[in-house]
């Protein structure tokens, strides 16, 4: 589902609006709340970060969110239970993204049965080596699609060895260092993608660090999604209705999708 409407997407020049949400931030409510608004703007793909206590990929932004939801007492099924209820109205492609230890905890077959069970599409496991096959396996026999993260130092050799995983989206990381970064080097990111695209035909988004129309603007020629992750969650935690976060992602997907 997930490869295939991207793979749809490239075919015909658009590019991938792909929100990121922190689960159960700041609360059930909230969190509910800005899932069914992200569909309504026409988000692609929605990522859900699984709370973590050490999210070594995580600005402070991201990482305060993780933090404040697990001293709440974060209940994974809870947020299954949300995403059920959202995709009984929506059919928007919902992925896990989150460190190991949430997937494998108690094991990655409970873990996979589970989140497929309640409507998600996919898992972007930040940490996990491609070299473990057994838990990749597990997740793609419940039909929970594998995304890949590639950064900036990653050699070809390794990427070679991601692509044997078959994954449905390679998310190519922008910069080096954490998300909510404002560093980016368009031109750099730009190599590397027409770099990586040439190694692949499997979709290619990008993340981290993307936080403005100008950025949507320099990145779309070289990217078939855009990740937008840390503003959203900092504009949810500002404002609890939400209205701040809607006018702010407007601009930017209209700039995404036109």
């Amino acid at each position: 589902m997930i490869k295939n409407k991207f793979i749809n997407l490239s075919r015909t020049n658009k590019t991938g609006f792909i929100p990121y949400l922190v689960a159960g931030h700041p609360n059930n409510k909230v969190f509910s709340e800005a899932l069914y608004m992200l569909a309504e703007l026409g988000a692609d793909l929605i990522e859900i970060g699984i709370p973590f206590s050490d999210p070594i990929a995580e600005g402070k932004i991201i990482e305060n969110a993780h933090h404040n939801t697990l001293d709440q007492g974060f209940i994974l099924e809870e947020t299954c239970e949300i995403v059920q209820d959202f995709k009984k109205q929506f059919n928007t492609p919902v992925i896990a993204m989150g460190y190991t230890n949430s997937f494998i905890n108690p094991n990655s077959e409970d873990v996979s049965k589970l989140l497929a069970n309640h409507g998600f599409n996919g898992v972007l496991i930040v940490d996990l080596p491609s070299s473990e096959s057994k838990i990749i396996n597990t997740f793609q026999t419940q039909n929970l699609e594998i995304i890949q993260l590639v950064a900036p130092t990653t050699k070809e050799t390794s990427i070679k060895n991601y692509l044997l995983t078959e994954p449905a989206l390679i998310y190519y990381i922008t910069q080096r260092g954490i998300t909510g970064a404002s560093n980016l080097n368009i031109k750099e990111i730009s190599t590397k993608l027409c770099a990586l695209k040439a190694l692949t035909e499997t979709p290619v988004v990008t993340g981290f660090g993307i936080k403005t129309v100008e950025h949507v603007k320099e990145l779309k020629p070289f990217t078939d999604g855009i990740v937008i992750g840390s503003p959203i969650v900092e504009k949810i935690a500002n404002d609890l209705t939400l209205k701040e976060l809607n006018n702010y992602l407007k601009p930017l997907v209209d700039a995404i999708k036109t």
